[in-house]
């Protein structure tokens, strides 16, 4: 986690305390919203690949995230989106996101999945 001052400047120094308290507050919180799913797997005996489970920690972070945003900004006063999202970041946004996207033809994409095409 990076933090920035007042001025908007960031701080990167891995010595910064805050940085790394905040950082343990924030494990503690995904560990917690995690940890319902995690027993559920253990009471069912299955067996999660670890690329689901790296998912799920994946989208918890975001979730929490997401959600002290959004608190962030209703504690701030802000009533409409526009005042902290522009159409600019939207547009900037769209040509990440399908920057990050492949194109996989469907033979392909049955072959890596180990499955075979329809007669």
């Amino acid at each position: 986690m990076k933090l920035v001052d007042p001025s908007g400047k960031e701080v990167t120094s891995k010595e910064n305390k805050q940085a790394k308290e905040l950082e343990s507050q924030l494990d503690k919180k995904i560990e917690k919203l995690l940890e319902p799913v995690f027993n559920k797997i253990k009471l069912s005996g299955a067996q999660v690949p670890q690329q689901q489970l790296m998912q799920l920690t994946s989208a918890a972070h975001q979730m929490l995230f997401n959600r002290m945003v959004f608190n962030l900004i209703i504690k701030s006063g802000v009533k409409d989106l526009s005042e902290v999202l522009s159409e600019n970041d939207i547009e900037e946004l769209q040509t990440s996101l399908s920057n990050q996207l492949q194109f996989v033809d469907r033979s392909e994409m049955e072959k890596q999945m180990g499955q075979k095409p329809p007669q």
